[in-house]
């Protein structure tokens, strides 16, 4: 027998049996004319009439005496109406979200591990060309990049010179004669600090493009270039993020992978809600309640993934990065939407045929 999950008044329930449901309907609890349903198996959510299985009517759910005169004519249509996408948490979907599903009661949905890496798998062996290709950039950029500064940092670091008894130098084999001490490191910490901001960036950018291609929803190339308004707020949410875990770490192991744990969603949250650095941490503390462990398994698992594709001779790191990549932002869809998220939907379908 199906179990079901159901959105009444913006909020999304579950999950209940068939008899259950009808047992709401009755109650005024849940109305099969209007409220959505999902299960297992299904693309998408729809209302009770469009899923032959369910024999619930209006019958079973009458409109109190009063209230049908009280109704408007016709219900208006709008992105924010509840029953065309009902939201269960305390965090209204923006617009610009980047998905359209209703969100689960947080901690609701044990995370599956395996399903998001299956899905992750179909996803990058069909569409392996754009996610290689995107990758590849990634990469190019970061390693153009990292020249670049390396050599700046040479330059900027002076040279060895060997002793010249001629001139009477006191220079000897292995001392550095060009700028200071302090001026190197001076160099060295502004070339690491725009590393990691063009990180940052290209990170911020990928996985805009990562979660519009799995919510089924325009995604292209040039996206990895478009998230700079949220460069300064992931960068700092991005100092505070390592310096709890450090700070957790160097007490013990434990609560360093912990909050780790906890707040490693921060980013996809800025990403994808546009949130603020405490408002992205908050959220991020919301939607892996009860799923830590289950978030460890996948990392260790996706970790043993790439090590596999590096073993190949460093070639199958074509294929696992995206994957890997692709599985963790799944996970982070399934912890706000539940088996939903890992469905083929919109889009994807037809920009990418999958």
């Amino acid at each position: 027998m199906n179990s079901w999950f159901y959105a009444h008044s913006g909020e999304q329930k579950g999950p209940v049996s068939e008899e259950e449901l009808a047992r709401l309907a009755a109650s005024g609890d849940f109305n099969p004319t209007k409220d959505l349903v999902w299960s297992e198996g299904m693309a998408d959510w729809k209302k009770v009439a469009e899923v032959p299985e369910l024999n619930l009517t209006r019958s079973n759910n009458p409109t109190p005496p009063n209230e049908a005169a009280n109704q408007p004519a016709a219900r208006p249509t709008s992105s924010h109406d509840p029953y065309q996408a009902p939201v269960a948490s305390s965090y209204p979907t923006p617009e610009n979200s980047g998905d359209d599903l209703p969100e689960i009661e947080p901690g609701s949905s044990p995370l599956g591990i395996t399903e998001c890496i299956d899905r992750a798998f179909t996803l990058t062996k069909k569409h392996f060309g754009i996610l290689v290709a995107v990758w590849v950039i990634y990469f190019a950029i970061s390693f153009g990049l990292g020249m670049v500064l390396g050599v700046i940092e040479a330059f900027a670091g002076g040279g060895v010179n060997q002793p010249d008894f001629s001139s009477g130098s006191s220079t000897f084999p292995g001392q550095q004669t060009g700028p200071s001490t302090g001026g190197a490191l001076a160099v060295s910490a502004v070339t690491n600090l725009i590393s990691q901001v063009v990180s940052i960036f290209l990170t911020l950018g990928i996985t805009r493009f990562g979660l519009n291609f799995i919510s089924g929803k325009p995604a292209e190339i040039g996206m990895m270039f478009g998230e700079g308004s949220k460069l300064l707020r992931a960068f700092g949410a991005s100092i505070l993020y390592w310096l709890m875990v450090a700070a957790g770490s160097i007490l013990l192991i434990v609560p360093g992978v912990y909050l780790a744990l906890r707040f490693g969603q921060y980013q996809h949250a800025i990403v994808d809600r546009n949130m603020g650095v405490f408002e992205a941490f908050r959220y991020s503390s919301s939607i892996t309640q009860n799923n830590k462990m289950n978030l460890l398994g996948l990392g260790v698992l996706l970790f043993l993934i790439n090590v596999a594709g590096a073993v190949a001779l460093c070639v199958g790191l074509l294929f696992t990065v995206p994957l890997t990549w692709l599985a963790w932002l799944l996970a982070y869809r399934w912890l706000q939407h539940g088996p939903p998220a890992l469905q083929s939907r919109g889009l994807l379908k037809d920009q990418f045929g999958g």
